[in-house]
């Protein structure tokens, strides 16, 4: 086999592999999201990490691919009835153009979303605390993803908070 045969054999060989050596995760910081949801938002690379951090109220989350965040998320008390374009607003990267969801309950673009979480009674979670808790995904980088992904993943985070048990804390 020539070198040049070679080289093609091996460059195409490269290629069928896939670029993403780490497993994406069932979950961002224990609220689950199925993996296939979750990788379209995830660059290739070698290892996926997560930190959470919660301060000022705010209960965010940092998955990282190769030590660059990736995705972020957060959840978050907001006055009640407070409009999803307005929550969407104080995501990093949303603009006016966002898309809004029929129900008015989710934001959306390539660059992060928006979702009002449903909690049984938030009254009950905290006496002091007249609001509702809303979820913010933010796509890491400068390059935008699908929109209709970015969709999905905070739709399925949004939806799955209440069962990881954030509606009870007081965050």
């Amino acid at each position: 086999m020539s070198l040049g045969a070679l080289s093609c054999a091996l460059l195409i060989a490269s290629c069928s592999e896939s670029a993403k050596e780490y497993e994406t995760p069932q979950a961002v910081c224990g609220v689950k999201v199925p993996a296939e949801i979750l990788d379209p938002l995830l660059p290739e690379g070698e290892k996926v990490s997560e930190r959470s951090k919660t301060a000022s109220g705010v209960k965010r989350c940092y998955v990282s691919v190769d030590d660059k965040v990736a995705l972020s998320t957060s959840i978050e008390w907001y006055e009640a009835d407070t409009p999803i374009a307005e929550i969407a607003s104080k995501t990093v990267g949303a603009g006016p153009e966002d898309k809004v969801s029929t129900d008015k309950r989710y934001s959306y673009s390539g660059k992060g979303g928006a979702g009002l979480i449903r909690c049984e009674d938030s009254s009950q979670i905290d006496k002091d605390v007249d609001g509702d808790l809303y979820a913010t995904v933010r796509v890491g980088g400068d390059d935008s993803a699908d929109a209709a992904a970015v969709l999905k993943v905070i739709e399925a985070y949004t939806d799955a908070v209440p069962a990881a048990g954030e509606c009870e804390v007081d965050l």
